[in-house]
């Protein structure tokens, strides 16, 4: 077998930039810290490894949207507490002003602070957080919630609750619409609602048991209305006599129930409280409950205790604008207290999904580590093997080059 002179040249350059080509890999790899620096060094670890970084990146956006909906949350928690000792503070008033020991300006004072409350619940309620979006505007977040027109303080943002995403199927409602949380509240004990006729004389005043029986009461109107003083008698809303005896003769009244001052009057599974000294022709009437916002509450409240009741009739009415907040106020704070524990409940979501999305990425982390990182002491052997390897292929082309007749030739 016959080997040219161009062919142990071209075989010698050959093998010497291979081993130079393998120890800039190396050294490459020894800069950056990296095993696998393009596709070409390792294809399939190279294919894994994008789908762990995608991944990596995937659980980094998780975090972020952790970070914000526990920001939201926590405004949204801390507001909501301020408005309960906001409205505790109002409960107090209001007790304190439902003292028949109080005049008009004394109930007039008590409603000057009221005043000052019910702006500080709509600052509450128009809270923003860190990234300047209103925490209680559902959607519409850039926009200012509660704002007040023609007197009464409306809402304009939505029933919208924004969700994110906080692991992979996983998400959670960063804020509270503000109308579940100041404006959807029933009035009454929940279920209906009781207030006295315009036109009444007399100074009864009524009270709602918080007791219905669901499977009785049919969502029905009804009218107490007393025959005298001593009696009275229940229709419903077409005019039917529910509680009394129709008279005997066509025309003259229907004979009515004795009635006593605070005793419970009972019918279509409902019981109601009427108080005071109703006079004849007095009507309550007995619906179902409607929704009625905090604002409105206080509102009212206010302009309760700013009247001043000149006879017994507008002195009961005052009574009644007394006692119905004081029932709609034990109700607010149960929806205040409802909705700062489904945060509370949001939150620990959060520190769970939190602690699980952690574990996760440190494991993909490691596992992008193991396929992408490089083994230092491996390398530098390595290095030092390919170095010695180039220095030998190095010196034997030089000695190679030598073997040649035209050396000997004189």
């Amino acid at each position: 077998m016959r080997i040219s002179t161009n062919q142990i040249f071209q075989q010698g350059l050959s093998g010497i930039l291979q081993q130079q080509a393998r120890l800039s890999q190396t050294q490459l790899q020894l800069s950056t810290g990296k095993r696998i620096n393009s596709p070409a060094d390792d294809p399939v670890g190279s294919a894994r490894l994008q789908e762990l970084e995608r991944a990596v990146l995937q659980q980094g956006v998780f975090d972020r949207n952790v970070g914000r909906a526990r920001q939201r949350l926590e405004v949204a928690e801390s507001s909501v507490a301020s408005s309960a000792n906001v409205i505790q503070r109002v409960r107090e008033l209001t007790v304190q002003a439902s003292n028949d020991t109080l005049n008009s300006d004394n109930r007039a004072q008590v409603a000057v602070e009221l005043r000052q409350r019910l702006d500080q619940l709509i600052g509450i309620a128009n809270t923003r957080d860190g990234d300047g979006e209103y925490i209680f505007a559902g959607a519409q977040a850039g926009s200012r919630p509660f704002v007040e027109s023609a007197g009464q303080v409306v809402y304009v943002g939505d029933s919208i609750q924004r969700e994110l995403a906080i692991a992979p199927g996983v998400t959670v409602r960063d804020g509270e619409p503000g109308d579940r949380v100041f404006m959807a509240i029933r009035d009454g004990n929940g279920v209906v609602r009781a207030e006295p006729a315009a036109g009444n004389a007399g100074s009864g005043f009524v009270n709602l048991e918080t007791r219905v029986d669901r499977s009785v009461y049919d969502g029905d109107t009804y009218t107490i209305e007393f025959v005298d003083a001593d009696s009275y008698v229940v229709r419903d809303g077409n005019g039917d006599l529910v509680v009394g005896t129709p008279p005997a003769v066509p025309g003259d009244p229907p004979i009515g129930e004795p009635f006593s001052p605070g005793e419970t009057i009972e019918f279509a599974g409902l019981g109601v409280v009427v108080r005071g000294a109703p006079a004849a022709g007095d009507e309550f009437v007995i619906e179902p409950a409607r929704n009625q916002s905090v604002f409105a509450t206080l509102g009212a409240l206010i302009d309760t205790l700013e009247a001043d009741p000149g006879d017994p009739a507008a002195v009961a009415a005052q009574r009644q604008g007394i006692d119905d907040a004081l029932a709609q106020l034990e109700r607010i704070e149960g929806r205040l207290i409802e909705v700062r524990a489904d945060i509370g409940g949001r939150q620990k979501t959060l520190d769970d999904v939190e602690n699980s999305v952690a574990d996760q990425r440190l494991s993909l982390e490691s596992l992008v580590s193991e396929i992408r990182d490089l083994d230092y002491a491996e390398a530098i052997t390595r290095l030092q093997q390919e170095l010695v390897t180039l220095q030998a292929a190095q010196q034997s082309f030089a000695r190679v080059q030598g073997l040649s007749l035209f050396q000997f030739l004189r």
